[in-house]
């Protein structure tokens, strides 16, 4: 069981929480500046490693040592793998000051890796919210839509995903690296709410990536300009077919 701050944000970003941990994190990173620093920290070393060496180059169910069964780390592992992503994040770092261009542009903790960092800690905070789950609720979507539609820059469509089992309840307006990001949130019979987050963002597209952040999935893509995700406490099928039907509806 980790027993000190590092530990037990560091086992969260990895995944390797049980729900009360997870909690005492979340809670931790809604009141504390310094454990939003530590994660933020923690989140900066993963996103330089797996562009170092890619996704499962950090992935929890990937043993770093060739030839032994894979299994789900204990402690010592979580540590000895927090170590070596320390150690790969100073050698990149140091390639940087003194090798200039060695890598592709945007650097290491790239866009990408912040939108959906960002998005997974946003979220972790509001989706436990209950009287203000949403800044401006379902009932005045006309409103919504365009105040956030505005933000953006785009016409905004609020996917209907009620044949998931999703009510839409609402929005609000995120900022991520200084720009708006339409946040539009959903809620279910079971489980906490449901988020989609739509914002500009530079690069080139990529396609749909599902990711881990703590106890929460991250579904992403990005397509002419825009970043968008699908966010909450779910399997990876499930988070999938959500991307693909707020994608079809998000179109244009």
């Amino acid at each position: 069981m980790p027993t000190t701050l590092d530990e037990l944000i560091g086992a969260y970003v990895d995944g390797e929480l049980d729900e009360a941990g997870a909690r005492q994190v979340e809670e931790l990173i809604a009141n504390d500046p310094a454990a939003r620093a530590t994660l933020d920290m923690f989140r900066e070393t993963s996103a330089l490693l797996r562009a170092a060496c890619g996704e499962q180059a950090y992935a929890a169910e990937t043993p770093l040592r060739l030839g032994v069964r894979a299994r789900r780390p204990d402690l010592p592992d979580i540590k000895r793998r927090r170590r070596f992503a320390y150690g790969v994040a100073a050698a990149i770092m140091v390639a940087v000051a003194f090798g200039g261009g060695m890598f592709a542009a945007g650097g290491f903790a790239s866009e990408r890796d912040g939108f959906v960092d960002e998005v997974a800690e946003y979220h972790a905070v509001f989706s436990h919210e209950t009287a203000h789950l949403a800044e401006i609720p379902a009932e005045r979507s006309g409103e919504l839509a365009a105040w956030l539609g505005g933000r953006i820059e785009r016409r905004l469509a609020i996917p209907d995903l009620s044949g998931a089992g999703l009510r839409f309840a609402g929005g609000r307006m995120l900022v991520i690296d200084q720009r708006p990001v339409a946040e539009l949130v959903y809620t279910r019979e079971r489980g906490l709410p449901v988020a989609i987050c739509i914002g500009q963002l530079e690069g080139g597209p990529w396609p749909l990536r599902i990711e881990k952040r703590g106890r929460l999935r991250v579904a992403s893509w990005s397509d002419d300009g825009y970043a968008y995700s699908v966010v909450g406490e779910l399997d990876a099928p499930t988070a999938r077919d959500l991307a693909d039907r707020a994608a079809e509806q998000l179109k244009g």
